[in-house]
């Protein structure tokens, strides 16, 4: 007699048999993300390298410069002032692959050359000056006078070639000038992509010349031979030319958007290169030679900053990339930061100190100076130094003379004005003075000198006060660092996603890739394969040992068997950095369990409780209630309605947030948001969802209700006294730094209502043209000068119970037919006498508005402006009359105003 298996058995089997075939074939891996997050916010975040310094051109850099992108010209600035401070290396996270348009030598141009023309055109005077006086008094022969002309026009002609020379250098090669800046800094490294596709923008030249001098140096592949790109994009060649190295930016991005893993090694044709901050990186632990393997790098005889030697294990994921172990932080608080914004306000301040000292030699302020040398020829020395560096002809390790000739040059400021010239200055202007024997035009320059010493050096000494901190501070942040320059400012693209933060700005990626390495702390997996045969034995291995229990049994151990596995991987993971694909052994233990204890019970209450769950924040306890205890009036997918549509958003917000805080922004919206939504609810609505300060709801769904508009209506009315309320305890109590002023636009009409989108992810919300116009006439407020605003239909189907203002025929964007709008004012029996007034002569005015007897109606508007000077739509009508009065619309104008925009 044939034994036939039970389900109790083949039905577990085979669900491992389902999960142990998924996780081979990699399908499990978004889950297995998921969990792998969960268990990485388990493990304490890692040491971060006091060497790594992230160097944000950010939004207080890019206000201060002005210009998006920042210029090449400023860019190099700044790395040759970290240069300067001693940074070891700079990785620059900003790719250079396209030429430069030429730009503008400011110094050239607003301090060379006037001082160049004023000098040679003195130089020019003075020769002709003295030649005509030469022959005037007779002491030149008329005859000699002419060879002199002749040597006089000799002087013109060299004064011409230098003029032009000077000006020749106001256009200025920016690639060249950051490629000067790279060779004065000396470590720098650069991008070169890493492409599939063939780029014939790329020379064969430049192919060439990066694939010989960039591979990585002695690196044995054998072991795992890679697969070669087919193209490299590199910074371009005067750039390329200046680098130290050059590695790939490339990133890979999970399924789920989110980064965790990056390539370490890409081969192009036989030559291997690193990823961009592994050049800097193997430079910084000296060069050890690199073996390829099938599960991760050697790097052999690398010397570590901590003082470890040997040869290091970076180990790999099964796809051959390394699993970046992230700091636990948001990106500003992850790593130490520099703002770019201090190396250009540093610049800045040097070179106004140098204007302002070059402005008043002239007037001897500097002959006070008592120095071995001038001043200024110290800066000119620097200066000359830094061009020599930056062409080449001096090398990058006399950076530290040049550092050496620009503190000297603060410094001698410094005691310079420690002497207070001033006071010797003052003196000479009041002996001066006191001296009759002096003329007036000499007492009134020395009066004007005596005036102008003391608010100068005040103002020079401010300066060089702030500019001395500056440099104090970068002198403690940059010395022996790598540098990583990239754009973190709002308007950049250049912002992705990771385990812990939803808004990471990508530069920081290539510190968190160079903290893994350097702290040794790496991350590894299980192979899949461990992972398919775990499930497997951990499955049959239960269901033996329980087959026969009770229900109740086998839910309570497959409950604690689930949460053992899980606790006992993510111990292992904690303790060693070892990630075991978890997710097809606890799926397949958890399904044959639930299916063992009887899948029926589960699936009612799993029903309930997702019902709750979905619709717990948006909509009232008391409906939520009704929902569950009658299913049945909820229908699951989309289904046409009438119903109404409520869409609200405050006036200028972004001006409020602004000048709040993170933290007190989001209180501010709580409480705002709260207070609103507490309206919606308690009047049967459903909250769709929030889009910042903004609110969408809609009424008559999940629950049919007859009064659907009128109830809109009435939720538009008390949020907007309600708003009154709240601005005065914002302001009292420093909550928001100015009114919230809401704004809401209400439809009714067809609509689809319903659980919209996936399996995975779904909303219940509504869809339509209605529901479109409904937020067409929350931005139709700014138009009239009104709050709220509603369609004719809903007008209509609110009744009398409300009180409306009438307003033009319109037609919004993306709808051909015209509709009637009003401004909902006030519920029935609460108008105020005042305002029943205003909307009387209003609607009368309008009447003449709309028979197009612009005078008198211009007078109505006039009126209603007298009892109600703020008036929106009063305003706005009145304008209109005057430009009708003198230049009347066609007589086929249907009355119908087109809003052009949303």
């Amino acid at each position: 007699m044939k034994t036939r298996l039970k389900p109790e058995l083949y039905v577990p089997v085979a669900l491992a048999a389902f999960f142990a075939v998924l996780v081979l074939l990699g399908a499990t891996r978004r889950l297995e993300n998921g969990v792998y997050d969960a268990f990485l916010h388990l493990r304490p975040g890692p040491a971060e390298s006091r060497d790594i310094l992230l160097v944000d051109i950010d939004d207080r850099a890019v206000a201060r410069v002005g210009t998006w992108p920042v210029a090449r010209t400023v860019i190099a600035d700044g790395l040759m002032l970290l240069g300067e401070f001693g940074a070891d290396q700079a990785v620059f996270d900003i790719e250079y692959v396209d030429k430069s348009p030429r730009g503008v030598n400011q110094e050239v141009l607003s301090e060379e050359i006037p001082e160049l023309l004023s000098n040679e055109f003195s130089s020019i005077a003075n020769n002709v000056q003295g030649l005509v006086e030469a022959v005037a008094r007779g002491s030149l022969p008329a005859r000699e006078a002419r060879a002199f002309a002749k040597d006089l026009g000799d002087l013109v002609d060299a004064s011409r070639r230098r003029v032009d020379g000077a000006v020749g250098r106001i256009a200025r090669d920016n690639d060249e000038y950051l490629a000067g800046a790279a060779r004065f800094f000396g470590r720098t490294y650069f991008t070169v992509n890493m492409q599939d596709a063939r780029d014939d923008s790329v020379g064969p030249e430049l192919r060439a010349l990066v694939a010989e001098r960039f591979g990585i140096k002695g690196i044995d592949a054998s072991a795992r031979p890679l697969a070669p790109k087919t193209e490299i994009k590199p910074a371009i060649e005067p750039i390329a030319r200046a680098a130290a190295g050059l590695g790939f930016p490339n990133v890979i991005v999970d399924p789920d958007g989110v980064r965790r893993r990056i390539s370490l090694v890409q081969r192009f044709g036989d030559a291997y290169f690193p990823q961009l901050v592994l050049a800097p990186v193997l430079a910084r632990i000296g060069d050890p030679k690199v073996k390829v393997y099938p599960g991760g790098l050697v790097l052999v005889g690398a010397r570590m900053p901590d003082g470890w030697t040997g040869d290091l294990r970076v180990p790999f994921d099964a796809r051959g990339n390394l699993v970046i172990d992230w700091p636990h932080k948001k990106f500003l608080d992850s790593f130490r930061h520099l703002s770019f914004d201090q190396l250009v306000a540093h610049d800045e301040m040097m070179a106004t100190l140098v204007y302002n000292l070059k402005i008043r030699a002239g007037w001897g302020y500097l002959d006070l100076y008592s120095g071995e040398r001038p001043l200024l020829d110290i800066w000119a020395e620097a200066e000359a130094l830094r061009a020599e560096i930056m062409a080449g002809r001096e090398p990058a390790s006399r950076k530290a003379d040049y550092r050496a000739l620009r503190d000297l040059f603060v410094a001698e400021v410094g005691a310079f004005l420690a002497a207070k010239p001033e006071a010797a200055i003052a003196g000479a202007a009041a002996a001066v003075a006191a001296d009759p024997a002096a003329p007036a035009e000499t007492k009134a320059e020395y009066a004007k000198i005596g005036a102008d010493a003391p608010a100068y050096f005040a103002e020079v000494a401010k300066l060089h006060a702030n500019l001395a901190a500056v440099r104090a501070d970068l002198d403690l942040k940059v010395k022996g660092s790598l540098g990583i320059i990239g754009h973190t400012a709002t308007g950049s693209t250049d912002i992705g996603v990771n385990p812990f933060d939803s808004s990471y700005s990508n530069v920081g990626t290539h510190a968190s890739v160079a903290n893994t390495i350097l702290q040794r702390r790496f991350i590894d997996e299980a192979p899949a394969w461990a992972s398919a045969l775990a499930t497997l034995v951990l499955t049959l291995l239960l269901v033996y040992l329980l087959k026969g229990a009770k229900p109740a049994v086998v839910i309570a151990v497959g409950a604690v068997a689930a949460l053992g596995i899980a606790g006992a991987a993510a111990i292992l993971f904690v303790a060693t950095g070892l990630y075991f694909p978890l997710v097809a052994p606890l799926a397949a233990v958890a399904t044959s369990f639930l299916f063992l204890a009887g899948r029926k019970f589960l699936a009612v209450e799993k029903e309930k409780g997702f019902i709750r769950s979905a619709f717990s924040h948006y909509l009232s306890e008391e409906v939520i209630k009704d929902i569950v205890g009658n299913p049945g009036k909820l229908k699951l997918g989309g289904e046409a309605r009438v119903m109404t549509a409520l869409f609200t958003d405050i006036k200028g917000f972004s001006t409020v947030s602004e000048k709040l805080s993170a933290t007190e922004l989001v209180h501010l919206l709580n409480e705002y948001l709260s207070t609103m939504s507490d309206i919606i609810l308690g009047l049967k609505g459903t909250i769709d969802k929030y889009e910042g300060d903004a609110i969408i709801s809609f009424f008559g769904a999940p629950l049919e209700l007859p009064d659907h508009a009128l109830r809109a209506c009435q939720a538009a009315i008390r949020m907007k006294k309600a708003e009154a309320a709240l601005n005065a305890r914002f302001l009292a109590e420093g909550i928001s730094p100015a009114h919230l002023l809401t704004r809401v636009g209400i439809n009714s009409g067809d609509m689809v209502v319903g659980n919209m989108g996936t399996l995975r992810k779904m909303d219940y919300t509504v869809i339509g043209d209605s529901v479109n116009l409904a937020a067409r006439l929350e931005g139709v407020n700014k138009q009239y000068g009104t709050w709220l605003c509603v369609s004719e239909d809903t007008r209509a189907a609110a009744g009398d119970a409300v009180v409306v203002r009438r307003l033009d025929r319109v037609r919004v964007v993306g709808k051909q037919q015209a509709i009637r709008i009003y401004e909902l004012v006030d519920e029935k029996g609460l108008l105020e006498d005042r305002v029943a007034e205003v909307l009387g002569r209003f609607e009368d005015a309008l009447g003449l508005f709309e028979n197009r007897d612009w005078a008198k109606a211009a007078a109505g508007f006039e009126k209603v402006l007298a009892l109600s000077p703020e008036d929106g739509p009063a305003g706005r009508y009145l304008k209109l009359a005057r430009e009708y009065q003198a230049t009347p619309p066609p007589a086929s104008w249907d009355g119908v105003f087109v809003l052009t925009s949303k």
